[in-house]
């Protein structure tokens, strides 16, 4: 029994010993694999040839066990930063890579003249795609800044093989630069190199001011900071110099809004002004918009064009039509689409008071003045269209109220909203409180309708709708444009727009005015057709 006895105790000694031993070297093995493994994943290196980025990993993840093992669950690497052979920096990090091993799409690497730049990222996704199903390199769309992208063409970064994973975000930053002093700041020989580099010869130092460098290029003028990345405004000066002379060309105000997609990735989009609703607006705009796309899309690849200011900023999606493109289905596209847009968003604007004065002054001031038109009230009473100036060939009015022959008291000072023409009428409703007045421009050609509800005292500017018709090449336009007169019919108003003195739009032969309609007494109105009219042409 006691050989026994001391044979199982020997038995268990050996075992747990045998355990210890399987344990102790699990340990081992463990703490190397996740801690001391050194595994190269890839090297870097300057177009120069004279540094070198070498990427290692520290450890080997386990995979799904990694959080049950380290709860940080954080891929261990080492960067080594080598410069002409010799090592000048070397340090440790980590990345959240959800347990998967270190790769390429986990940094990006920038070399310049003064040090370079490595950015290291999270990896949110298992499935990395290093590759495109096609077997193509994916597009370096990382989250740097635009200037990085133009440094690309200097110092191209992460070798031929530069892939990044949309799924990655961006975590420590880390700077080498080559001198133990930092950076001190470039020589004007180093920035002249690496400029005239980065544009590929293409541009020529001008002078340095106040610290700032400027260079030309094929027209136009841009400056360079004397920081790490030699920052430039290439691209801004670039884009303004196309909208400034876009704009000479067509009269117009056009600008490249700057925006950054959810990649970091910069792209510009043109917006063209938008001048109001008057007559022919739509046409001159749509007209524009489609010379814009003839004349610097491909140059400079956009997709949309905005219209409309601030928060009622527009954008007109331009891909449906560049493939088999067809300047008639671009203007009518775009001129339906400004027309939608503008009847929706556009905002009336209230005329004022203004400071001219007291009435008293005023009245007397404009007694003797011209009355371009009036209406009269039921009591008696006048409103006075009265021309109070003029300049370039407009004329400037206030309202005035006239009774038996002597003015009584100002109306409104401003019924045109600070625009010049000709005031055409005024005319009211049975109730004497909703009006409307007419102004024509350019030269009497075109109108433009302006609604009261209060007597007078208020205006507002009223749009209306283009009634769409096909000049003989198919695109669209509004014959529309001179407000005629209004008047109420079975309980809704309806308007005639008349063509103006240069129409020459006919139906079966007659030459006709527009017929609008509106049931919210005259701020919105609807085309219903057309309708023979007088024909008011000189």
């Amino acid at each position: 029994m006691k050989d026994t006895a001391k044979s199982n105790i020997k038995y268990v000694i050996t075992l747990a010993g045998i355990i210890l031993m399987v344990f102790l070297s699990f340990q081992v093995w463990y703490g190397y694999e996740t801690e001391y493994k050194i595994t190269f994943i890839e090297r870097v290196e300057s177009p120069d040839g004279r540094t070198a980025v070498i990427f290692q990993m520290r450890g080997e993840p386990m995979g799904i066990f990694s959080g049950m093992m380290d709860p940080s669950n954080r891929t261990k690497g080492k960067v080594i930063v080598e410069r002409d052979g010799e090592k000048i920096k070397t340090q440790d990090f980590t990345v959240d890579n959800r347990g998967e091993a270190l790769c390429r799409e986990n940094w990006e690497v920038w070399f310049y003249p003064a040090g370079a730049e490595i950015a290291l990222y999270d990896l949110s996704l298992h499935d990395v795609l290093p590759e495109e199903a096609d077997g193509t390199a994916a597009e370096n769309d990382g989250a740097g800044m635009a200037q990085k992208e133009q440094n690309e063409k200097i110092l191209p970064q992460n070798g031929a093989d530069n892939k990044v994973h949309s799924a990655r975000e961006r975590g420590e930053t880390i700077f080498v630069y080559y001198e133990e002093s930092g950076f001190a700041g470039y020589s004007e020989e180093e920035i002249i190199s690496g400029i005239t580099a980065r544009y590929d010869g293409q541009v020529s130092f001008l002078r340095e001011e106040n610290g700032r460098y400027y260079f030309q290029a094929d027209g136009f003028e841009f400056s360079v900071e004397d920081d790490l990345y030699m920052t430039d405004d290439y691209e801004e000066a670039y884009f303004g110099y196309l909208a400034r002379g876009f704009s000479y060309n067509h009269n117009r105000s056009m600008e490249f809004e700057k925006n950054v997609d959810e990649n970091g990735k910069v792209f510009y989009i043109p917006v063209v002004g938008y001048y109001g609703r008057g007559a022919g607006m739509s046409e001159s705009f749509s007209n524009a918009c489609s010379d814009l796309v003839e004349q610097l899309q491909k140059t400079v690849g956009f997709d949309r064009i905005g219209y409309f200011e601030g928060e009622e900023r527009r954008y007109f999606d331009l891909i449906p039509y560049l493939d088999n493109y067809n300047r008639t289905e671009l203007y009518n596209a775009l001129y339906l689409a400004i027309e939608r847009d503008s009847l929706e968003i556009w905002q009336s604007v209230e005329g004022g008071t203004g400071a001219m004065g007291t009435e008293e002054e005023m009245l007397e001031t404009y007694k003797n003045y011209d009355t371009a038109c009036f209406y009269r009230k039921k009591d008696g009473t006048e409103l006075r269209m009265v021309s109070v100036d003029r300049a370039a060939g407009s004329s400037y009015y206030v309202l005035l109220e006239e009774k038996n022959g002597a003015l009584i008291s100002v109306v409104n000072r401003n019924p045109h909203l600070g625009s010049g023409g000709e005031a055409m009428w005024i005319d009211f409703l049975e109730d004497e409180q909703t009006g409307f007045s007419c102004l024509s421009y350019n030269g009497g050609s075109l109108g433009s309708l302006y609604r009261t509800w209060d007597g007078g005292r208020t205006f507002e500017e009223i749009t209306w709708p283009s009634g769409n018709k096909e000049l003989p090449d198919g695109t669209l336009y509004n014959p529309f444009v001179m407000p005629y007169k209004v008047w109420e019919e079975d309980g809704k108003l309806k308007m005639l727009i008349s063509q103006g003195p240069e129409g020459d739009y006919y139906e079966d032969g007659v030459w006709v005015y527009g017929l609008y309609e509106s049931e919210d007494m005259g701020k919105n109105w609807t085309y219903a057709g057309v309708t023979q009219g007088e024909d008011t042409r000189e």
